[in-house]
């Protein structure tokens, strides 16, 4: 295998995956919330979830080619319904987090009750693998780029490349999270949450907007 097929899968893989976290939607409004709450540190495991599951979509699509993404298509509304109905949940938690009345807390000190960081790269894994766009958006780039993709050496780089765009983006966006806790107030703090949850409300409603109308 030539060195630079594997280098172009590779930049291909990077370009992808940038494709796919670049849009600022909930998930990533929520990485920027997780680092502005509980610091870059604490952060990292929400930022890996959310990158291994772009990773296993950019293999499941890469495996099946053109299989996988019509029979997600055949779910129709439901995968986004679930979407958007985590979505909804989560946005709760962080307004109602947002007006909680809570004790002032020390440098580093992680907020109670925010779960270890195998539960919430549990939860960002989740919350990014129920929606179906990134299966779809693979595939349909392994259609695209045809059988040359297809062989094991050139897959794997490109899905490496994938897998290290995303991981990348969410480390960079947990990271500008972290610069706003370490810069700001608890009422600040507070308000950055608010907002964020709003967000995430609205990226829910027009999920299941989308899927039911």
């Amino acid at each position: 295998m030539e060195p630079a097929a594997l280098a172009a899968a590779f930049g291909a893989g990077i370009l992808a995956g940038l494709g796919v976290v670049l849009p600022l939607g909930a998930v990533g409004v929520m990485l920027l919330h997780e680092g502005a709450s509980r610091g870059w540190r604490r952060a990292v495991p929400a930022a890996a979830g959310v990158g291994t599951a772009d990773l296993i979509f950019a293999v499941l699509a890469l495996a099946a080619g053109s299989v996988l993404a019509p029979l997600v298509a055949q779910w129709g509304r439901w995968p986004a319904a679930v979407g958007g109905v985590l979505l909804l949940v989560v946005a709760a938690l962080m307004v109602r987090t947002a007006f909680r009345p809570v004790a002032e807390e020390s440098d580093g000190a992680e907020p109670a009750g925010a779960g270890s960081g195998w539960a919430r790269y549990a939860m960002f894994f989740g919350l990014t693998a129920v929606n179906p766009f990134p299966l779809v958006y693979f595939g349909a780039i392994a259609v695209g780029l045809g059988e040359g993709l297809h062989r094991p050496p050139v897959a794997t780089a490109f899905a490496i490349g994938v897998g290290i765009a995303s991981l990348g983006w969410n480390l960079v966006l947990i990271g500008l999270g972290a610069v706003l806790r370490a810069r700001s107030t608890a009422r600040m703090r507070r308000i950055v949450t608010a907002v964020g949850g709003a967000i995430v409300a609205v990226c829910a409603v027009v999920i299941l907007v989308t899927a039911f109308v």
